[in-house]
Protein backbone atom coordinates (compact mmCIF):
# COMPACT_ATOMS: atom_id res chain seq x y z
CA UNK A 1 0.00 0.00 0.00
CA UNK A 2 0.97 3.39 -0.72
CA UNK A 3 0.29 5.92 2.08
CA UNK A 4 0.13 9.57 1.26
CA UNK A 5 0.09 12.62 3.14
CA UNK A 6 -1.06 15.99 1.61
CA UNK A 7 0.75 18.95 2.25
CA UNK A 8 -1.12 21.70 0.37
CA UNK A 9 -4.80 20.55 1.10
CA UNK A 10 -7.08 20.03 3.10
CA UNK A 11 -9.24 17.15 4.38
CA UNK A 12 -12.69 18.20 2.03
CA UNK A 13 -10.13 19.08 -0.81
CA UNK A 14 -8.64 15.49 -0.61
CA UNK A 15 -12.33 13.74 0.00
CA UNK A 16 -13.86 15.31 -2.77
CA UNK A 17 -10.32 14.18 -5.18
CA UNK A 18 -10.61 10.76 -4.41
CA UNK A 19 -14.28 10.78 -5.36
CA UNK A 20 -12.96 11.60 -8.39
CA UNK A 21 -10.49 9.46 -8.63
CA UNK A 22 -12.80 6.78 -7.64
CA UNK A 23 -15.27 7.46 -10.50
CA UNK A 24 -11.85 7.84 -12.94
CA UNK A 25 -10.80 4.12 -11.80
CA UNK A 26 -14.30 2.75 -12.84
CA UNK A 27 -14.21 3.87 -16.18
CA UNK A 28 -10.47 3.95 -16.71
CA UNK A 29 -8.73 0.94 -15.71
CA UNK A 30 -5.00 2.84 -15.90
CA UNK A 31 -6.66 5.10 -12.93
CA UNK A 32 -6.22 3.74 -9.34
CA UNK A 33 -8.66 4.57 -7.21
CA UNK A 34 -8.25 5.15 -3.28
CA UNK A 35 -8.95 2.45 0.02
CA UNK A 36 -12.12 3.76 1.40
CA UNK A 37 -13.22 3.56 4.74
CA UNK A 38 -16.28 2.12 6.79
CA UNK A 39 -17.60 5.25 6.77
CA UNK A 40 -17.28 5.52 3.03
CA UNK A 41 -14.66 8.22 3.09
CA UNK A 42 -10.51 7.68 1.50
CA UNK A 43 -9.65 10.93 3.37
CA UNK A 44 -9.17 10.93 7.01
CA UNK A 45 -7.00 13.43 9.23
CA UNK A 46 -3.70 12.21 11.51
CA UNK A 47 -1.86 15.03 13.21
CA UNK A 48 -4.06 17.72 11.72
CA UNK A 49 -3.00 16.71 8.28
CA UNK A 50 -4.87 14.60 5.43
CA UNK A 51 -3.93 11.29 5.05
CA UNK A 52 -4.83 9.32 1.99
CA UNK A 53 -4.56 4.65 0.97
CA UNK A 54 -3.24 3.39 -1.75
CA UNK A 55 -2.95 0.23 -3.63
CA UNK A 56 1.27 0.19 -4.48
CA UNK A 57 1.05 -0.08 -8.18
CA UNK A 58 4.68 -1.54 -9.22
CA UNK A 59 6.33 0.56 -12.24
CA UNK A 60 8.60 3.40 -12.89
CA UNK A 61 7.84 6.97 -14.13
CA UNK A 62 7.31 7.47 -17.51
CA UNK A 63 10.06 8.41 -19.84
CA UNK A 64 8.89 11.36 -21.92
CA UNK A 65 12.04 10.66 -24.10
CA UNK A 66 10.48 7.17 -24.79
CA UNK A 67 8.28 8.27 -28.10
CA UNK A 68 6.44 4.63 -27.37
CA UNK A 69 5.27 5.82 -23.86
CA UNK A 70 4.72 9.48 -24.77
CA UNK A 71 2.47 8.04 -27.31
CA UNK A 72 0.83 6.20 -24.70
CA UNK A 73 0.15 8.86 -22.29
CA UNK A 74 -1.43 11.02 -24.93
CA UNK A 75 -3.58 8.23 -25.52
CA UNK A 76 -4.64 7.64 -22.36
CA UNK A 77 -5.44 11.74 -21.61
CA UNK A 78 -7.69 11.25 -24.50
CA UNK A 79 -9.65 8.39 -22.87
CA UNK A 80 -9.47 10.65 -19.40
CA UNK A 81 -10.96 13.56 -21.22
CA UNK A 82 -13.46 11.28 -23.03
CA UNK A 83 -14.53 10.02 -19.67
CA UNK A 84 -14.29 13.92 -18.07
CA UNK A 85 -17.71 14.60 -18.55
CA UNK A 86 -19.99 15.08 -15.20
CA UNK A 87 -20.20 11.91 -13.40
CA UNK A 88 -23.49 10.77 -12.19
CA UNK A 89 -22.44 10.55 -8.54
CA UNK A 90 -20.87 14.14 -8.55
CA UNK A 91 -22.43 16.09 -11.19
CA UNK A 92 -20.69 19.26 -12.15
CA UNK A 93 -18.02 20.85 -10.53
CA UNK A 94 -17.61 24.96 -10.33
CA UNK A 95 -14.03 26.38 -11.75
CA UNK A 96 -11.91 27.62 -9.10
CA UNK A 97 -10.86 31.60 -9.11
CA UNK A 98 -7.51 31.28 -8.32
CA UNK A 99 -5.59 34.82 -7.52
CA UNK A 100 -2.26 35.10 -9.68
CA UNK A 101 -1.63 38.56 -8.43
CA UNK A 102 1.43 37.04 -6.95
CA UNK A 103 2.50 35.40 -10.44
CA UNK A 104 1.57 38.75 -12.14
CA UNK A 105 3.64 40.40 -10.61
CA UNK A 106 6.47 38.78 -10.46
CA UNK A 107 6.45 38.44 -14.12
CA UNK A 108 4.50 41.25 -15.65
CA UNK A 109 3.17 40.37 -19.28
CA UNK A 110 0.83 42.71 -19.77
CA UNK A 111 -0.29 40.78 -23.73
CA UNK A 112 -0.69 37.09 -22.05
CA UNK A 113 -2.94 39.17 -19.18
CA UNK A 114 -5.10 40.79 -21.70
CA UNK A 115 -5.49 37.45 -23.74
CA UNK A 116 -6.57 35.77 -20.02
CA UNK A 117 -9.36 38.50 -19.57
CA UNK A 118 -10.62 37.88 -23.18
CA UNK A 119 -10.23 33.90 -23.69
CA UNK A 120 -13.90 32.36 -25.10
CA UNK A 121 -12.76 29.22 -22.79
CA UNK A 122 -13.99 31.21 -19.58
CA UNK A 123 -17.30 31.51 -21.35
CA UNK A 124 -18.08 27.47 -22.05
CA UNK A 125 -16.36 27.22 -25.69
CA UNK A 126 -14.12 24.34 -24.18
CA UNK A 127 -15.57 21.40 -23.70
CA UNK A 128 -15.24 21.15 -19.52
CA UNK A 129 -15.17 17.73 -17.08
CA UNK A 130 -12.66 16.79 -14.24
CA UNK A 131 -9.33 17.63 -15.03
CA UNK A 132 -6.41 15.12 -13.11
CA UNK A 133 -4.33 18.11 -13.34
CA UNK A 134 -1.25 17.34 -12.29
CA UNK A 135 -0.33 14.83 -15.37
CA UNK A 136 2.81 14.83 -16.22
CA UNK A 137 5.47 11.80 -16.56
CA UNK A 138 6.07 11.56 -12.58
CA UNK A 139 2.18 10.46 -11.97
CA UNK A 140 2.41 8.02 -15.16
CA UNK A 141 3.64 5.00 -13.92
CA UNK A 142 4.82 2.24 -16.52
CA UNK A 143 5.93 -1.20 -16.82
CA UNK A 144 7.11 -3.14 -18.82
CA UNK A 145 6.77 -0.60 -21.47
CA UNK A 146 3.35 0.25 -20.63
CA UNK A 147 1.53 2.46 -18.86
CA UNK A 148 0.26 0.70 -15.43
CA UNK A 149 -0.72 3.56 -12.98
CA UNK A 150 -1.57 6.75 -12.72
CA UNK A 151 -1.36 8.35 -9.44
CA UNK A 152 -1.46 11.66 -7.26
CA UNK A 153 -5.12 12.97 -7.81
CA UNK A 154 -4.41 15.79 -5.10
CA UNK A 155 -5.45 18.53 -7.86
CA UNK A 156 -8.08 17.55 -9.16
CA UNK A 157 -10.39 20.36 -10.84
CA UNK A 158 -13.28 21.40 -12.78
CA UNK A 159 -12.94 23.58 -15.73
CA UNK A 160 -12.21 23.70 -19.58
CA UNK A 161 -10.24 20.45 -20.24
CA UNK A 162 -8.03 22.47 -22.77
CA UNK A 163 -6.03 23.76 -19.39
CA UNK A 164 -5.08 19.93 -19.21
CA UNK A 165 -4.12 19.38 -22.61
CA UNK A 166 -1.90 22.35 -23.06
CA UNK A 167 -0.06 21.39 -19.59
CA UNK A 168 0.36 18.11 -20.57
CA UNK A 169 1.53 19.15 -24.19
CA UNK A 170 4.58 20.83 -22.33
CA UNK A 171 5.13 18.52 -19.59
CA UNK A 172 5.67 15.48 -22.22
CA UNK A 173 6.84 17.76 -24.77
CA UNK A 174 9.56 19.96 -23.44
CA UNK A 175 12.90 19.82 -23.56
CA UNK A 176 15.62 17.70 -21.16
CA UNK A 177 16.54 20.49 -19.33
CA UNK A 178 12.62 22.45 -19.24
CA UNK A 179 13.14 25.15 -20.78
CA UNK A 180 11.83 25.12 -24.10
CA UNK A 181 9.32 23.17 -25.93
CA UNK A 182 10.56 20.23 -28.21
CA UNK A 183 8.12 20.87 -31.04
CA UNK A 184 7.81 17.83 -32.85
CA UNK A 185 7.41 15.87 -29.73
CA UNK A 186 4.42 18.32 -29.25
CA UNK A 187 3.01 17.68 -32.46
CA UNK A 188 2.87 13.80 -31.99
CA UNK A 189 1.43 14.24 -28.43
CA UNK A 190 -1.61 15.88 -30.01
CA UNK A 191 -1.72 14.12 -33.15
CA UNK A 192 -1.81 11.00 -30.95
CA UNK A 193 -4.76 12.79 -28.33
CA UNK A 194 -6.38 13.27 -31.58
CA UNK A 195 -6.71 9.65 -33.09
CA UNK A 196 -7.34 8.66 -29.71
CA UNK A 197 -10.51 10.62 -30.15
CA UNK A 198 -9.88 13.57 -27.36
CA UNK A 199 -12.66 15.49 -27.04
CA UNK A 200 -10.69 19.01 -27.00
CA UNK A 201 -9.53 20.85 -30.50
CA UNK A 202 -5.87 22.25 -30.24
CA UNK A 203 -5.58 25.64 -30.92
CA UNK A 204 -3.80 28.96 -30.62
CA UNK A 205 -4.63 29.07 -26.85
CA UNK A 206 -2.58 26.27 -25.85
CA UNK A 207 0.72 28.33 -25.65
CA UNK A 208 -0.35 31.28 -23.50
CA UNK A 209 -2.01 28.63 -21.15
CA UNK A 210 1.17 26.80 -21.11
CA UNK A 211 2.77 30.21 -20.38
CA UNK A 212 0.23 30.92 -17.78
CA UNK A 213 0.56 27.36 -15.69
CA UNK A 214 4.44 27.76 -15.71
CA UNK A 215 4.57 31.56 -14.24
CA UNK A 216 1.78 30.52 -11.37
CA UNK A 217 3.57 27.69 -10.79
CA UNK A 218 7.10 29.53 -10.53
CA UNK A 219 5.06 32.11 -7.88
CA UNK A 220 3.64 29.22 -5.94
CA UNK A 221 6.46 26.84 -5.62
CA UNK A 222 8.81 30.48 -4.39
CA UNK A 223 5.62 31.11 -1.63
CA UNK A 224 6.37 27.80 -0.16
CA UNK A 225 10.04 27.78 0.12
CA UNK A 226 10.25 24.52 -2.04
CA UNK A 227 10.88 26.10 -5.20
CA UNK A 228 14.27 23.72 -6.67
CA UNK A 229 17.04 26.65 -7.90
CA UNK A 230 17.45 24.29 -11.38
CA UNK A 231 13.80 23.88 -11.95
CA UNK A 232 13.11 27.47 -11.18
CA UNK A 233 15.56 28.88 -13.81
CA UNK A 234 14.09 26.99 -16.37
CA UNK A 235 11.07 27.35 -16.15
CA UNK A 236 11.87 31.12 -15.90
CA UNK A 237 13.63 30.36 -19.13
CA UNK A 238 10.93 28.61 -20.65
CA UNK A 239 8.21 31.39 -19.94
CA UNK A 240 10.42 33.87 -21.78
CA UNK A 241 10.97 31.53 -24.76
CA UNK A 242 6.93 30.34 -25.19
CA UNK A 243 6.14 34.08 -25.87
CA UNK A 244 8.12 33.37 -29.12
CA UNK A 245 6.07 29.94 -30.16
CA UNK A 246 2.97 29.96 -32.09
CA UNK A 247 0.23 27.05 -33.50
CA UNK A 248 -0.48 27.51 -37.25
CA UNK A 249 -4.13 26.34 -36.68
CA UNK A 250 -4.42 27.46 -40.40
CA UNK A 251 -2.02 24.61 -41.91
CA UNK A 252 -3.20 21.81 -39.26
CA UNK A 253 -5.05 18.98 -40.63
CA UNK A 254 -6.79 16.94 -37.81
CA UNK A 255 -4.27 14.28 -38.19
CA UNK A 256 -1.30 16.32 -37.72
CA UNK A 257 -1.12 19.48 -35.89
CA UNK A 258 1.75 21.97 -36.35
CA UNK A 259 3.26 23.82 -34.33
CA UNK A 260 5.81 26.67 -35.39
CA UNK A 261 8.13 29.26 -34.07
CA UNK A 262 7.33 33.14 -36.28
CA UNK A 263 10.28 33.74 -38.34
CA UNK A 264 10.43 37.45 -36.50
Amino acid sequence: MAIRLSQYYGLPEQQWSCRVAAEFAGKVPEVIAPLVASDGEAAFLWQGQPITVWPFVMGAPLDRQNPVERRQAARLLARLHISARAFPSLGEGVPPEPDDSEAQRLFPDRELDQWLRSWPGHNGDEPVGWMHRDFFPGNVLCRDGRIVGVVDWDEVEWGPLINELAWSVWEFGKSPAGDALDLDHAREFLSEYQRAGGPVRPSDALIPLIRARLRSGIAFWRRVNAADPVEDQAAVAAFAALRQVRLDVERRSTSAPLLSTPLT
